[in-house]
């Protein structure tokens, strides 16, 4: 009776498990070879821009060890996040020069269009800003790119 007992729950053990191996299973054959990572970048750079140098420090040192070709890297900027093309970028060249190396390596600078409109920013105020660089929304891109299955990091 006992060796029925025991039998049957490592049956049932057995069976209870199946589920969550099948669950393991399947996650690992649908996640994507494509390393997806969104930074949001929402504020000021303060005394100096030090946050702005930070989170370009953070986005070189990331993209240093992503597998090559395969990834999609994407800063998303609104409110005074912009500021970091508006006035870092244009009062100094170390920052323009990262920003540069960025894009060059395939990192993407996504522009809220709200935020332009509602701070009457223009395009060109921007450093090497683009029309295919804007979003509607970024709050609304960054919702997007996270159901997309994107990495969501906030420095």
């Amino acid at each position: 009776m006992i060796g029925r007992l025991l039998g049957r729950r490592r049956g049932l053990a057995a069976l209870a498990a199946a589920p969550v191996a099948a669950l393991t299973v399947t996650a690992s054959a649908q996640a994507p070879d494509r390393e997806q990572i969104v930074y949001h970048l929402n504020q000021g750079g303060g005394e100096g821009f030090v946050y702005y140098r930070q989170i370009l420090r953070n986005l070189r040192n990331h993209h240093s060890v992503l597998p090559a070709g395969n990834f999609d890297l994407r800063v998303v900027m609104h409110g005074a996040g912009l500021n970091i093309l508006r006035y870092a970028a244009k009062a100094d060249p170390q920052i323009a020069a990262a920003i540069d190396d960025l894009k060059l390596a395939g990192v993407r600078f996504e522009i809220c269009r709200i935020t332009l409109r509602l701070d009457n920013i223009r395009l060109d105020e921007l450093y090497d800003a683009a029309e295919d660089d804007l979003v509607e929304s970024g709050v609304a891109q960054i919702a997007r790119l996270q159901q997309r299955g994107f990495s969501y990091l906030k420095i």
